[in-house]
């Protein structure tokens, strides 16, 4: 392991970085990313493995190199996490370097369980964590000449769209592209401070972890390709959503079939996304604000209500926009940013109730496949080694226009049941 420290130091005034209160409210797990590069290439052919590896060590010294220039700009991660806030000393982050004697490179695509191989030790067996260092850092090698490099950032210092932001800006820099690098900006700029004092609840932590970490859970990656899309669409149209978008129509499906599969369609059902609220304030925050800025929508379905894609479309719509209602002046969003915990903590007890189907976060659009370090795009990666009972993550997929979509849910027979429903749903969309 080696300490890569700022290429520059942090300036004194910037030596304590202070948590906002969705920052320090937020469960205290990292958020991971793994991203799998294939072996160099020299035109259509690939290298011996012997050339591999003399390329992978120089692109190693790439890595610690613009990795130190961009904990320059985005000086926190360099530091220790010292309460409700981050020590901005500059000790620098933590990198692993691997080989993986028990894995061939192609074996590993799309096995979520694998992917924990792949990321940076996280000390402490439990779910949640205390740690000290705020982002860890691991580049595994494998023996085609392979690369894995996975990324663990502190959630609460990072949410998904912080952990996108800071893997492009380092790829960004690895290519000696830094002009194209966004102003470091912090959340907490623009959010309500932390409150001295305050936890987002023991007890509530322990009831998660039980709930949703049971051992029994199954995930499995669902592959919805355009032309599956563009088929839902044409179905899920109405009076009131004539133009669904691809996460509207994939989200009402996954809901049915959970629906299906639960016998809840007679019943009360609710679905929540977890939502990136940056650009729903107003003025809108950068997207690129380093921090917590996620708040939850939930659509509701009554006893009895309709249940076809159309109403369910409808129905996620709605929550959607009743959201960005909240936050279009500085005292509506304040108001509704001291409320986000606490929509949380009754998600987290309507899921003990039985009444919520799942709980989804898109990373769509984000670009993912696009982190190119400089020798090239991702050929698959990963967001989650850890997933919840109940939770959905969709992302682009490697295909234009396509989503894949990671699904948790409480064991092996609900997933059979669900897997049934949606082959009955659709003849097409796959599973991985």
């Amino acid at each position: 392991m080696e300490l890569i420290k700022p290429l520059s130091p942090t300036p004194n005034h910037l030596k304590c970085f202070e948590y906002s209160y969705l920052d320090q409210m937020a469960i205290p797990v990292f958020a991971p990313l793994a991203l799998f590069y294939p072996p160099p290439q020299d035109g259509d052919e690939y290298y011996s493995n012997e050339q591999g590896r003399a390329i992978n060590s120089s692109r190693l010294l790439v890595l610690k190199k613009s990795l130190s220039e961009t904990l320059a700009r985005f000086y926190p991660f360099a530091g220790r996490i010292k309460g409700n806030s981050i020590e901005c000393n500059d000790d620098g982050v933590p990198f692993y370097e691997a080989f993986a004697h028990n894995y061939q490179f192609e074996d590993v695509h799309g096995k979520l369980e694998l992917t924990k191989h792949f990321l940076p030790s996280v000390q402490g067996g439990s779910v949640f964590h205390n740690p000290a260092f705020p982002l860890l850092v691991q580049v595994t090698i494998f023996k085609c000449g392979g690369m894995a490099i996975g990324i663990c950032a502190f959630h609460k210092v990072a949410d998904g769209a912080t952990l996108c932001t800071l893997a492009n800006a380092w790829a960004i820099t690895a290519r000696g592209n830094c002009p194209d690098l966004p102003e470091f900006v912090a959340a907490a700029k623009f959010l309500p401070p932390s409150i001295p004092y305050v936890s987002n609840g023991p007890q509530l932590q322990f009831d998660f972890a039980k709930f949703f970490f049971n051992e029994e859970r199954v995930t499995k990656l669902f592959a919805f390709d355009a032309s599956t899309i563009a088929s839902l669409k044409a179905k899920a149209m109405s009076d009131d959503v004539p133009k669904p978008t691809r996460v509207d129509v994939v989200s009402a499906v996954i809901w049915k079939c959970a629906m299906s599969s639960s016998g809840t369609e007679t019943k009360l059902s609710k679905f929540a996304h977890q939502v990136n609220i940056r650009r729903r304030f107003v003025p809108p925050l950068p997207d690129h604000c380093v921090g917590n800025a996620v708040a939850i929508a939930t659509a509701c379905k009554g006893e009895n209500d309709c249940s076809d894609l159309p109403a369910l479309v409808t129905y996620i719509r709605k929550s959607l926009t009743e959201l960005s209602s909240k936050y279009v002046d500085k005292q509506s969003q304040d108001e509704a940013i001291l409320v986000i915990p606490h929509d949380y903590f009754e998600l987290t007890y309507a899921h003990f109730r039985g009444e919520v189907a799942m709980q989804i976060s898109s990373l769509c659009g984000y670009q993912l496949y696009d982190v190119d370090f400089g020798w090239g795009k991702p050929s698959w990666l990963s967001v989650n080694q850890t997933a919840t009972r109940n939770l959905v993550i969709l992302m682009d997929s490697r295909d234009s226009g396509g989503i894949d979509a990671w699904i948790c849910l409480k064991d092996s027979d609900t997933m059979s049941i669900f897997e049934h429903e949606l082959e009955l749903l659709l003849a097409f969309g796959s599973a991985k």
